[in-house]
């Protein structure tokens, strides 16, 4: 298995415990794990990590990390809020039924009343992110 820098990895079945790639004009791998070892099994089942070099720069091992944030653009975040409100007006339409048909309970007014609290919050964030303020 070759590693790269960023955590990349691929293996060739042909010779999977050297660089394949030596020789041609691409990026070169930064080291050769060995395929089948508990490091190349790390690797492959940790997406995020940084690795633990000896003093000759050789990868002895990896520390798992938390992933990286994802910085979702402003048209990507009013997408999901958009649906999230679809979803809440999907929600409502049963006790708003009870309430037109005069069967509606106590609970049926507090889950309409919930959902419309969830409903302005998400329309304050939507205004928020209308006047360029990146809403996290």
């Amino acid at each position: 298995m070759i590693v790269f820098e960023d955590g990349s990895c691929q293996t060739n079945s042909c010779n999977p415990d050297s660089n394949f790639l030596e020789g041609f004009d691409c990026e070169q791998p930064k080291w050769v794990v060995k395929d089948g070892s508990e490091l190349a099994g790390k690797i492959l089942s940790n997406r995020y990590w940084e690795p633990v070099e000896d003093e000759n720069g050789n990868l002895i091992d990896i520390v798992p990390i938390e992933p990286p944030e994802i910085t979702r653009s402003a048209e990507e975040q009013t997408e999901e809020l958009k649906n999230r409100l679809d979803e809440i007006d999907r929600q409502a339409i049963r006790p708003l039924r009870a309430i037109a048909a005069g069967t509606a309970t106590d609970e049926d007014r507090s889950v309409l009343a919930e959902l419309e609290a969830q409903a302005e919050e998400i329309r304050a964030q939507m205004a928020e992110l209308d006047e360029g303020k990146e809403v996290s």
